[in-house]
């Protein structure tokens, strides 16, 4: 045992200190697989010891199998670009096999064998050239592991996880289903009971595996798409890590919505359901807002569906909180700081009417983003989701306001009788010019998503016609860009 000890120690250090460097640049794969198949072996004598004697045996043994963990990882890192497919599985394949299940969790496994299944998976190649058996295997190893957590953090049985993954195949319709079930829309709650350092961080590893699993453009993902949604879905609402973590359980969200939001609309609205309560919270997070903006691209035809159900008021409710939020930050930032607002100079006036070859994707009837401003993408993003959704959440109230053939609707509903767009208007007028300008802005926008109702145009032609003569240029602009939608 002495000699493996050393052995494993050499292995790392010599691994560790020529990273990188042309001695560990000419190996090949066969060395590394020879490596990898040893440190297998390694691992599952002394896991085996582990299992039967546990730490109670006070020995140089107890601190081998933490060690080959680490061997394995330094290894697996260091040769990651070398290594061809067939070891890549391999590799898979023995992570799996020695973390077989939540609660079998074996420690001195727990740090390392998850963040080398993540270095292995970061590197595209890799998971691009795995076959479906093994990239299923490694999908639903890693929902498992997430789902551990959040139904431990939940007090939810750990069984009907495991049951919802355990099929290996499912048809789109039925990952809908699973998704309806498991994605029921609820408030985030406050954890009472705390995690270990070692299990956040493990799960933090099977999110960002995910993210490389799902992100590849040939992940067959149809098979999938409803455990990964709803795995990802339960680690955003029990959150246990890092801010950036979080952003990309977002991306992994965003890059299967990519692929089945324009035909799998059950599923994709039962996402929209199970993320709208967890949206404005996350937005106090500077590094989740662009994945939010972007879900937002691939979902708003799905809200906009969800909001024409007259008997669903907890999306409208919701989504106005949301707005409310958004539209609350960015009024109120500082405009001597850089890139806090959109400016009218990144607008381009050439194009009139639908975006074509010339124009930038991001435009409305009037105007675009102009080209060579994609740094300011996300500023144009976050004043037309307020715009847009603020004009279907008017929409929804014109509709119900004047849909009176359900009797009972006033006696058993909320009707928010407010609309947002004078709410706008009325802030045009606001003393501070950070929210003055943010007003103006939401208004040049919104008034391009259709039109303004007649018991506000008038109001709205005489805040705008009045700040032109601002003495603040930027607010003359922004009331000229609103009167010329």
């Amino acid at each position: 045992m002495a000699d493996r000890c050393t052995g494993l120690k050499d292995l790392v250090h010599i691994v560790k200190h020529n990273r990188g460097k042309p001695s560990l640049e000419a190996l090949g794969n066969k060395a590394y697989l020879s490596l990898c198949e040893a440190l297998f072996q390694c691992l599952r004598d002394e896991r085996s010891h582990f299992l039967h004697h546990g730490t109670k045996a006070k020995s140089p043994r107890t601190a081998l199998l933490p060690l080959a963990a680490s061997a394995l990882r330094h290894v697996v890192a260091a040769g990651v670009r070398t290594i061809k497919g067939p070891t890549a599985e391999a590799i898979i394949a023995t992570i799996i096999e020695l973390l077989p299940g939540p609660h079998d969790l074996v420690k001195p496994l727990a740090a390392d064998l998850p963040r080398t299944l993540r270095s292995l998976l970061e590197y595209q190649p890799h998971v691009e050239r795995l076959s479906k058996h093994s990239w299923d295997a490694a999908v639903d190893f890693c929902i498992e592991r997430v789902a551990a957590v959040s139904a431990e953090l939940s007090g939810e049985p750990l069984d009907s996880w495991s049951a919802s993954v355990s099929a290996r195949a499912r048809t789109p319709q039925e990952s809908a289903d699973f998704a309806s079930s498991r994605a029921s829309p609820r408030q985030p709650v406050t954890r009472t009971k705390p995690v270990p350092d070692e299990v956040a961080q493990s799960t933090e590893d099977f999110v960002q595996c995910l993210y490389s699993l799902v992100k590849a453009s040939n992940a067959p993902l149809l098979d999938r798409a409803g455990p990964i949604l709803a795995a990802l879905q339960q680690y955003l609402q029990w959150r246990t890590g890092r801010g950036s973590v979080a952003a990309a359980a977002l991306a992994a969200i965003n890059a299967i919505l990519a692929r089945v939001s324009t035909h799998s609309l059950d599923l994709t609205k039962c996402t929209v359901q199970a993320l709208l309560p967890l949206m404005k919270s996350m937005w106090s997070e500077p590094i989740l807002r662009q994945e939010m903006i972007i879900l937002w691209s691939y979902t708003e035809a799905h809200i906009a569906a969800l909001l024409n159900d007259a008997d669903d008021e907890a999306v409208s409710t919701q989504l106005e909180q949301i707005i409310e939020t958004i539209y609350g930050d960015y009024r109120r930032r500082q405009e001597t700081a850089p890139h806090q607002f959109l400016e009218e100079h990144h607008l381009c006036f050439r194009h009139l009417g639908r975006a074509d070859e010339h124009t930038h994707p991001l435009n409305t009837g009037a105007f675009s983003l102009e080209t060579g401003h994609q740094r300011h993408e996300a500023l144009w993003a976050t004043v037309s989701a307020i715009a847009r959704f603020s004009f279907l959440l008017d929409a929804r109230r014109r509709r119900l306001g004047h849909d009176r053939s359900h009797a009972e609707y006033g006696a058993s509903k909320r009707l928010r009788v407010t609309s947002l767009f004078p709410e706008y208007i009325r802030h045009v007028s606001e003393p501070r010019s950070n929210a003055r300008r943010a007003a103006l802005q939401v208004v040049a926008f919104m008034v391009q998503e259709g039109p303004v109702e007649e018991e506000y145009l008038q109001t709205m032609l005489e805040k705008l016609t009045t700040c032109i003569a601002d003495e603040n240029p930027v607010h003359s602009v922004w009331a000229m860009i609103g009167l010329a939608g």
